[in-house]
C-alpha cells in the first residue's frame, strides 16, 4: 500500500507517516516546512520520500492509495493575520481532490471543531456552522466542496473534525501549539501562563496517538463523510492548569487578563455518537496520561520552545 501525507512534517502529519511506515506503507511526504520540522519524521526517515513542496505539487505525484491531507495553515491566529489563507487552503485542497479523483483514491484530510463556535455543547456534525472566523469559513468550504466532488465525481473521503489535539513534537509550531503544550513549556522554564477571561472556557483534550487511529480508521473504511473527533469530556483551563501542575509537580504562574479576541471559541466538546456507531472510532486516552506522556517529552528536549 502507498500513502502521500501532506504536512508530513509536522505535528499531527509525522505521527501519522510513522504510523503508516510502522505498519509496512511506502510513505511520501509533501512538506513546505511552515510549522513542520524534519527533526518530526527523523525515526523513519531512510523510509520515506520528502518533498519539500506544497501541497498543490500532488499533481504531479504517482498513484497512490490513500491520501492524507494535513498540510493546511492549521490555527485561527495565522488566519487572522493573514486572511488570504482562506483561498491558499482551498486553492491547495482543489488540487488534492483533484488527483485523488484521478487515481480513484481515498482522501482523509483534517477539519476543526473551531467550526461549532457559537454552539453550546455536545456538538454534533449536524450543526449548520455559523460565521465566526476566516479559519472555520476555509475549513467548512473544504467540507462542502469535498461533498460537492463525491456528488459529481464520486471522491471517497472522510473530514475529521479534530478536537484540541495535544502531544509531542508540537515544538515546530511554537506560539501556534496547543495550549497544553505551551503550558507545559511555560511550566518547565518557570514562566506565566496568561489565560483570557476567568479560566471557564473548555477543550476537549484529544491525544495525537487517539487522532492518528481515527485517521488510519478513516482511511481503511467504506465510509464517506464528516466525522468528530473528541473524547466527549471537557476541560476548563483551569482544570487543565491543575493537571498539569499534577504531573509537574509544582505550581504555574497565571496571569488573567480581559480577552482580547473577538468571536473567541468558548467551548468545544465533542458529541462521539457518529464517530463510534458509523466510522468505529472511539478515543482511548485519558487526557492525565496524555499529559504525562507530553511532557515527558518535552523535558528532555535541549532547548524548550520560549514563545513569549
Amino acid at each position: 500500500m502507498k500513502a502521500i501525507v501532506t504536512g508530513g512534517a509536522g505535528f499531527i502529519g509525522s505521527h501519522i507517516a510513522e504510523r503508516l511506515v510502522n505498519e509496512g506503507y511506502e510513505v511520501s511526504i509533501l512538506d513546505i516546512l511552515n510549522t513542520g520540522d524534519k527533526n518530526n519524521f527523523r525515526s523513519i526517515s531512510d523510509k520515506i520520500k520528502f518533498l519539500n513542496v506544497n501541497s498543490s505539487y500532488i499533481s504531479e505525484m504517482e498513484k497512490v492509495d490513500v491520501v492524507f491531507h494535513e498540510g493546511i495553515y492549521s490555527s485561527t491566529p495565522m488566519y487572522r493575520k493573514d486572511n488570504s489563507l482562506v483561498w491558499k487552503a482551498i486553492q491547495e485542497f482543489m488540487a488534492v481532490m483533484g488527483y485523488c479523483v484521478k487515481n480513484d483514491c481515498k482522501l482523509v484530510f483534517a477539519s476543526s471543531s473551531s467550526i461549532y463556535n457559537g454552539y453550546p455543547p455536545p456538538h454534533t456534525e449536524s450543526m449548520q456552522p455559523k460565521v465566526k472566523d476566516f479559519y472555520t469559513e476555509a475549513r467548512y468550504s473544504m467540507e462542502r466542496l469535498a461533498e460537492l466532488f463525491n456528488q459529481m465525481y464520486g471522491l471517497r473521503y472522510c473530514a475529521l473534525r479534530y478536537f484540541s489535539v495535544y502531544g509531542d513534537r508540537e515544538e515546530s509550531k511554537k506560539e501556534f501549539a496547543n495550549m497544553v503544550s505551551q503550558i507545559i513549556w511555560k511550566g518547565l522554564l518557570d514562566k506565566e501562563v496568561v489565560i483570557y477571561g476567568d479560566g471557564s472556557q473548555k477543550r476537549d483534550l484529544t491525544n495525537i496517538n487517539d487522532v492518528v487511529d481515527a485517521n488510519l480508521i478513516a482511511a481503511k473504511s467504506n465510509i464517506t463523510g464528516v466525522f468528530n473527533v473528541g473524547t466527549g469530556k471537557s476541560y476548563s483551563f483551569n482544570e487543565i492548569m491543575d493537571k498539569i501542575e499534577t504531573v509537574i509537580g509544582k505550581k504555574i504562574k497565571r496571569k488573567n487578563i480581559d480577552n482580547p479576541l473577538k468571536n473567541y471559541v468558548d467551548i468545544v466538546h465533542a458529541d462521539t455518537t457518529k464517530s463510534k456507531e458509523q466510522l468505529g472510532f472511539s478515543a482511548k486516552i485519558k487526557a492525565e496520561d496524555g499529559i504525562k506522556n507530553a511532557f515527558d517529552y518535552y523535558k528532555k528536549l535541549d532547548t524548550i520552545p520560549d514563545i513569549f
